[in-house]
């Protein structure tokens, strides 16, 4: 996990010394071109998974972003979501699954860094402007166990072939696996496109949509028999920019 986190402050440096001009008028200069949002979106987690899983997660996120004007068409933006689930290892699937309360093992607060190029158009001047947008995210994940369950409890699974549920495990041992299937085999990282529109609402700020989605791309290396949806995420959102 450290290693992970290293590696995201060396991407985000190496792109703010980039784009970073010297000396101090260079510093104003620098920020008197970032543009600064808040975001408030919806994240749908399509899954495919049966009785064995809590339907699809729709989940309230809070975020921002911080984005560096290059030219009128072109910035490069960063930007983070949170938003938190209960979840399950199941070990019938040998993987995590969203889960209901009665089934609950850890409480995930995902925190989602993007890095990405934004493409600006505006058609009719400034009476709105267009986004396009691509990138990688990051969803480096906090994992707790879940409130108000011992470590030591036993650990259930709806799926279990005698009805029985207990699975041979404890709670703890489950929460465990959870961290180590997330934080394995690159399942953090999301390449994403996005588009939106901005509309001037006050002096110096503009009022937008957001439109995302999200690809599993350690899919591709990871040989996990899963549903075809699963994995992929989705948002809508709206924001307000501080020009």
């Amino acid at each position: 996990m450290k290693r992970v986190f290293r590696r995201g402050l060396l991407c985000a440096a190496l792109t703010l010394f980039a784009v970073l001009p010297l000396g101090a008028q260079g510093f104003k200069t620098f920020f008197s071109a970032i543009d600064w949002s808040i975001r408030g979106s919806v994240l749908f987690f399509p899954e495919d998974n049966g009785v064995a899983s809590a339907p699809m997660p729709i989940l309230p996120s809070l975020g921002g972003s911080a984005s560096y004007s290059l030219n009128n068409l072109l910035a490069l933006e960063m930007s983070l979501d949170i938003y938190g689930n209960t979840y399950d290892y199941d070990y019938n699937l040998e993987r995590v699954v969203p889960a209901n309360d009665e089934f609950r093992t850890s409480f995930v607060i995902g925190t989602v860094w993007g890095f990405q190029p934004v493409f600006r158009f505006r058609p009719m001047g400034d009476k709105f402007t267009i986004r396009a947008y691509g990138g990688l995210s990051f969803d480096l994940r906090i994992i707790f166990r879940a409130y108000g369950i011992d470590a030591d409890e036993a650990h259930t699974n709806s799926t279990d072939p005698e009805h029985s549920g207990y699975t041979g495990h404890t709670v703890g041992e489950a929460s465990k696996e959870i961290t180590r299937y997330f934080w394995s085999g690159g399942r953090w990282i999301f390449p994403f496109i996005g588009g939106g529109m901005d509309f001037p609402a006050f002096e110096g700020i503009t009022l937008g949509f957001d439109i995302r989605a999200w690809f599993p791309m350690w899919r591709l290396w990871t040989g996990e028999d899963l549903p075809v949806i699963e994995g992929f995420r989705f948002g809508v959102g709206f924001r307000a920019t501080f020009l």
